[in-house]
C-alpha cells in the first residue's frame, strides 16, 4: 500500500507540474492576445479617424474647386461680352475713320507752305491704335482664365482619384483588422476557457495530493506500530522457545 501510494503521489506531481506550465503558458496567451486585440482595435479607430478627415478635406477642396470654377467662368463671361463689345466698337472706329475721296487738286492747290488735301490722311488711325492692344490684353487674360479651370479641373480629378484610392484602401484594411480581431477574440475565448479548467483540474490534483500525503501518513503510523510490535512479538516468542526447550530438557533428564 505504501509503494502504491508513492507512486500516485509521483504521479500527481507530474500532473500539478503539468498543469502549472499550462496555466502559465495560456495567461501569457491571453494576455498577448489581449494587447494585440487593443492594437488592431485603435489601429481601426485611427484609419477612421483619418478617413473622417480625408472626407472633410476633400470636402473642403471640392468646395474651393467649385469656387475657382465659378469664378473664371463668370470672368471668362464678363470678359467674352467686353471683347465683342469693344470689337465691335472697334470695327465701327475703323469704319468711320475709313479715308474719304480727296477734293479736285484744282481746288487744293496752295503754294509752297500748304501741301493741299490729299485724299490720304493716315495720321488719323494712329489715334485709335490703343484700341487694338486692348483688345489683345484682353484675349490674354481669357485665355489665362481658361488655363486656370483647365488647372483646376485637372487637380480636383486628381485630388478626388487619391481620395476614393484612399477611402478604398483604408476599407479593406479596416476590413482585414476586423477579421483578425475576430479571430482573436475566439482564440482569446478558447484559451480563457481553458484556463478555467486547468485551474480546476489543478485545484483538484492538489486535493488529491494532500490527500495522499494524508494517506502516507496513516500507512506510516501503521508501519511504525507493526515493526514495534514485531519486536515485541519476537522477543516473546523467543522467550517462549527457550521456555519450550528447557522444559524438554528438564524431561528429558527425569527419565
Amino acid at each position: 500500500e505504501l509503494n502504491k501510494n508513492n507512486r500516485s503521489t509521483e504521479e500527481q506531481y507530474d500532473i500539478k507540474e503539468s498543469l502549472q506550465t499550462k496555466i502559465a503558458d495560456l495567461e501569457k496567451t491571453i494576455d498577448y492576445l489581449t494587447k494585440e486585440i487593443d492594437a488592431a482595435t485603435q489601429a481601426v479607430a485611427d484609419m477612421q479617424e483619418q478617413m473622417k478627415r480625408a472626407s472633410e478635406n476633400r470636402e473642403g477642396e471640392n468646395a474651393d474647386y467649385q469656387q475657382t470654377i465659378t469664378d473664371q467662368r463668370l470672368t471668362q463671361m464678363i470678359l467674352d461680352k467686353a471683347l465683342k463689345r469693344m470689337q465691335q466698337v472697334y470695327a465701327m472706329l475703323q469704319q468711320h475713320e475709313e479715308p474719304q475721296p480727296g477734293a479736285p487738286h484744282i481746288q487744293t492747290s496752295g503754294n509752297h507752305t500748304d501741301p493741299g488735301n490729299g485724299p490720304a490722311r493716315f495720321t488719323k488711325y494712329d489715334k485709335h491704335a490703343g484700341g487694338s492692344r486692348v483688345l489683345r490684353m484682353l484675349e490674354t487674360i481669357m485665355s489665362d482664365s481658361h488655363k486656370m479651370e483647365d488647372e483646376a479641373i485637372t487637380v480636383e480629378q486628381d485630388a478626388q482619384q487619391a481620395y476614393e484610392n484612399f477611402m478604398k484602401d483604408s476599407n479593406k484594411a479596416i476590413t482585414r483588422y476586423t477579421e483578425k480581431i475576430v479571430n482573436m477574440k475566439g482564440s482569446k475565448a478558447k484559451a480563457e476557457a481553458d484556463l478555467v479548467m486547468a485551474k480546476e483540474d489543478l485545484k483538484a490534483t492538489l486535493t488529491k495530493l494532500e490527500e495522499l500525503h494524508d494517506t502516507n501518513g496513516a500507512l506510516h503510523k501503521s508501519c511504525d506500530f507493526i515493526m514495534d510490535t514485531f519486536d515485541k512479538r519476537q522477543a516473546a516468542r523467543a522467550a517462549e522457545i527457550d521456555a519450550l526447550k528447557e522444559a524438554k530438557a528438564i524431561l528429558s533428564g527425569a527419565k
